[in-house]
């Protein structure tokens, strides 16, 4: 298997399906983290740690100026939005670069924290925290990531790995 090398250096931003290209400097995307607990127990020389849940999912985005559509939507904390992050892959390889590929991340989320502005002499920008619930992250029509922490449904690489939890607790 020879070495590639894949690099992502630019991406597009869409919310609620409206094309935002040019409007968003950066997207911070959510760290996904799974926490795990000590188990030390009677019997065991050494403690171990096992998974236990998904944390909570936080990102930012910060756009270049003032959106009012983008600000309605923000301003709803009881409206989930759909934030989709579509980027190209370049995938370089020893002859040089081999391909393009599609990398796609589809977040539902709620935004928590938005800055109405700082008004001075260069341009403003308005970061924006929002809470993820929901995300899927595919490489060039290849599911890598889902995870939905209200339906108890986590894949990876395709690959259900909550199923026999969700048949165990009747789901």
């Amino acid at each position: 298997m020879s070495a590639v090398i894949n690099q992502v250096d630019n991406a597009n931003v869409y919310l609620n399906g409206n094309n935002l290209i040019g409007k968003a400097k950066s997207v911070k995307t959510p760290e996904f983290e799974v926490e795990y607990i000590e188990h030390d127990n009677l019997g065991l020389v050494g403690v171990i740690k096992l998974p236990s849940k998904v944390n909570p999912l936080e990102g930012e985005i910060t756009w270049d100026g003032f959106y009012p559509e983008v600000a309605a939507i923000a301003s709803n904390p009881f409206k989930t939005a759909q934030l989709m992050v579509r980027a190209n892959v370049r995938v370089f390889n020893a002859a040089g670069l081999a391909e393009e590929v599609p990398l796609v991340l589809t977040l539902n989320a709620m935004f928590s924290k938005f800055d109405l502005g700082e008004y001075k002499k260069e341009p403003t920008e308005y970061p924006m925290t929002y809470q993820v619930h929901s995300i899927k992250q595919v490489i060039n029509g290849k599911e890598v990531l889902f995870y939905d922490a209200f339906s108890n449904q986590y894949r990876v690489a395709g690959q259900d790995i909550l199923q026999k939890y969700r048949t165990n607790i009747g789901q």
